[in-house]
């Protein structure tokens, strides 16, 4: 069965579901990217994961994040590494 670790989470108030990406994902076309996001957050709802699906990944040696536009000052505030300490869930399907 396949699956993928999260860090699931919640940060002033927000249960978030955050999901690590291959750094190619940066260059899927946006509409790929919201299928991804769909996709992982009906799997996350199915798993009972409580929370928004929020995507980072590996930018060049910096974290980049597809997150609801009130996310991002916490995002622009974390590293992946801190990211990757906080995997603590996964969604399997």
């Amino acid at each position: 069965m396949p699956s993928i670790s999260v860090a699931h989470l919640t940060e002033q108030g927000q249960d978030m579901v955050i999901v690590i990406m291959d750094n190619a994902f940066a260059q899927a076309n946006p509409n790929l990217q919201e299928a991804t996001i769909g996709q992982l957050q009906a799997r996350s709802n199915a798993c009972g994961l409580k929370g928004t699906v929020a995507l980072v990944w590996d930018a060049g040696g910096r974290m980049d994040y597809l997150v609801p536009q009130p996310w991002h000052d916490f995002f622009s505030s974390i590293t992946l590494d801190d990211v990757r300490a906080r995997l603590n869930a996964e969604i399997r399907w």
